[in-house]
């Protein structure tokens, strides 16, 4: 299935990105300790969970590394090629360019699928685990005196949405409750104020509407009412338990969470523009790929080190843009996509041209 140039060339860039990423990460890891050890000494912490901390830390190290270690292997690897005139000599015998780039643009592609599980299914949970340890136990911090926009589940399905809590009286105001099915609200209840009374274990709430409709969303029923059972089994506790958070949830979790943002009429920008940062760092490893082929074989066959260095600051440009697009995205009208997507679009427009302009050489 693959030739001699490509294994030869698979083995080149793997040797390279294990040596680079294990370097990376161990830098990583030894940069977070040194600016965490006043925070393990205060807390008191062993060796044990130290240990647990960076074995949850890891994964996210890891992602990090890998587009920074593919640049360089891969910068590397064909550089090297290119120094010994073993490119010269496959363009002499009529090896095109993109059958010599092919198997590095397939790596490429296999980084951006591996990057897309691993952080759903491996970065996100232990990066949740660690802020927990890190929340929790090295900087605990008080309980908030208010809340806002407090979105909780019940057991029974239905959804309370509280647009202010003041947690030492235990009172929520402007406070809805929604059951819904087939993603359609089937009934709402909504009061301007509930407050839990302890001797009573239960929610003394103000004169409410509530609300039944069918299922293209028609109102069916409307009445004011202050005698029947409040629909939700949540207490106090349920309220202020720390929920996991839009910027620790995967993919499939956070389009969950815009969805339900959305039917609660609550507005989702924010976490559309996460959405799509997610999805376009995962781009990430197939364009320093795409960049680094162009660079190594830009450079002189003496120096690497043009190569490397036009590599580093393109590596840079384009999480400006990205990180850069993220932030314009959440404080202005552009569309998420545009302004996140930004910063691949235009490295990708740049990687081709760069690719093609070295080819022609």
């Amino acid at each position: 299935m693959f030739s001699l140039i490509d294994r030869y060339l698979f083995r080149a860039f793997f040797s390279t990105m294990w040596t680079v990423l294990i370097g990376l990460v161990g830098i990583f890891t030894i940069a977070d300790f040194v600016e965490k050890i006043d925070n393990f000494v205060d807390a008191g912490a062993g060796l044990n969970l130290m240990l647990v901390y960076y074995g949850y830390s890891l994964p996210y190290f890891i992602d990090m590394a890998l587009p920074m270690s593919m640049l360089l292997a891969t910068v590397f690897s064909l550089g090297t090629l290119n120094k010994n005139y073993e490119i010269a000599a496959m363009r002499a015998s009529g090896i095109s360019m993109l059958r010599i780039a092919r198997p590095l643009l397939i790596l490429g592609l296999f980084f951006t699928l591996f990057q897309f599980i691993f952080q759903n299914l491996v970065v996100m949970p232990f990066n949740h685990q660690q802020k927990e340890i890190t929340r929790n136990i090295l900087k605990p911090k008080k309980s908030p005196r208010k809340m806002k926009e407090v979105v909780r589940q019940d057991v029974n399905g239905n959804i309370m949405v509280i647009k202010s809590y003041d947690v030492p009286n235990n009172k929520g105001k402007d406070v809805s409750i929604l059951a819904y099915q087939d993603s359609g609200i089937t009934e709402r209840w909504d009061y301007a104020s509930l407050e839990w009374i302890d001797s009573l274990q239960a929610w003394d709430k103000s004169e409410g509407l509530n609300r039944r409709f069918d299922a293209t969303g028609k109102l069916l029923f409307s009445e004011m009412n202050l005698s029947d059972e409040l629909p939700i089994t949540l207490t106090p506790a349920d309220i202020v338990k720390e929920q996991i958070r839009p910027n620790e949830m995967n993919v499939f979790q956070l389009v969950d969470f815009i969805e339900k943002k959305k039917l609660l009429g609550l507005n989702p920008h924010r976490w559309v523009v996460d959405f799509h940062f997610k999805l376009a760092f995962v781009m990430t490893g197939f364009i320093v790929i795409f960049l680094g082929i162009s660079f190594a074989l830009q450079g002189t066959r003496e120096n690497l080190a043009v190569g490397v260095g036009k590599s580093v600051i393109a590596l840079f440009v384009y999480y400006i843009l990205l990180i850069g697009g993220q932030k314009i995205g959440y404080n202005s009208s552009i569309h998420p996509a545009f302004a996140v997507w930004f910063g691949d679009v235009v490295l990708f427009i740049a990687g081709g041209w760069l690719f093609f302009q070295t080819a022609k050489k």
